[in-house]
């Protein structure tokens, strides 16, 4: 089974080198200095894993590539450049780490809706200034049929992927598990790049673990007006939160941000890396695309309608 990762930021790297190591056929799709930096010195890993792989790379812009996996991990604004630059051979089936609940949309255009596998990473790390990764969380990464039902492909791929050392695995509820990692990763997006914490800390925050709550309870609200729902698999007991009163669900909050605090006390969300870093930022595909989605749906999402809007300020100000 070969692989194709697109994307050499953290979370590709991480993927990418994993795969190597283990002796799974791979190749990371990366661009300029990054691309040049992994070319004459391979992939380095601290944290959770700390080895240096070496890694063959794809520029974009490659025609008849080779694969059978492809696994997206650019940011969301760069998805459609970066797949539009690239021609596979064959049909490889594609799957999205990204954050958000349009990316399998995206994916069906270029693959064919047959072509495409939901997933959702609680698989995290930051690009360091000297090139190498800090692998900061391994907690799961569930992929499956978008349409439900466990079949031999997501099985096989999940097996790679775990047996190279990624937490990942094959679930017959996908749709519900991204809709649940949406309901985790917007609020605490939204909150790490209005507070500029690392992610334990805004957890375990009494007044931000509220607030927290209220953005969680929104999406899950979105969430089931499309048709999906939400588990308490993989960190956040989402659907725990959003049963509870807002003070019940603060103090499941609290908790799980004392348990981070101990299990991964650096990591920082990957929009907050990118607004330290002075780039940009997936405001509009996180937190704008639930607002529309609210307004369509006839859902109010007021704490995250704010949130939207604070952050928008910090979004439209990147560093070229």
């Amino acid at each position: 089974m070969r692989f194709v990762v697109i994307g050499a930021g953290a979370l590709g790297s991480i993927v990418a080198a994993h795969l190597a190591r283990a002796g799974t056929p791979v190749a990371l799709v990366a661009r300029g200095r990054r691309a040049e930096h992994i070319e004459a010195h391979g992939v380095g890993l601290v944290g959770l894993a700390e080895f240096r792989q070496s890694v063959p790379v794809i520029r974009p812009g490659a025609k008849d590539i080779a694969a059978d996996v492809v696994i997206q991990c650019v940011k969301t604004y760069d998805s459609e450049q970066a797949l539009e630059s690239l021609a596979f051979v064959g049909r490889p089936v594609a799957l999205s780490l990204q954050n958000g609940v349009l990316k399998n949309e995206e994916l069906a255009r270029k693959f064919g809706p047959d072509g495409v596998l939901g997933a959702a990473a609680s698989v995290a790390g930051e690009l360091l200034a000297d090139g190498t990764v800090r692998f900061t969380m391994n907690e799961r990464l569930p992929l499956g049929e978008p349409a439900g039902g466990l079949s031999p492909r997501a099985r096989e791929i999940a097996g790679a992927l775990a047996d190279a050392g990624i937490a990942a695995e094959a679930v017959d509820n996908i749709r519900d598990v991204e809709w649940t990692k949406y309901a985790a990763f917007l609020p605490m997006m939204a909150a790490g790049i209005l507070t500029r914490q690392e992610t334990w800390r805004n957890l375990s925050d009494p007044g931000v673990s509220l607030a927290i709550v209220r953005m969680m309870r929104e999406v899950v609200a979105l969430a089931r007006a499309s048709g999906a729902d939400v588990e308490d698999k993989g960190g956040f007991p989402v659907a725990r939160i959003a049963a509870a009163s807002p003070e019940e669900g603060a103090a499941l909050v609290r908790e799980f941000g004392a348990l981070l605090e101990t299990r991964a006390p650096q990591h920082r969300v990957s929009a907050l890396q990118d607004l330290l870093r002075g780039g940009r930022l997936e405001v509009d595909a996180i937190l704008g695309h639930a607002v529309r989605l609210g307004q369509r749906l006839g859902v109010a999402v007021p704490a995250i309608e704010t949130s939207h809007q604070l952050a928008s300020v910090l979004a439209g100000n990147p560093k070229e």
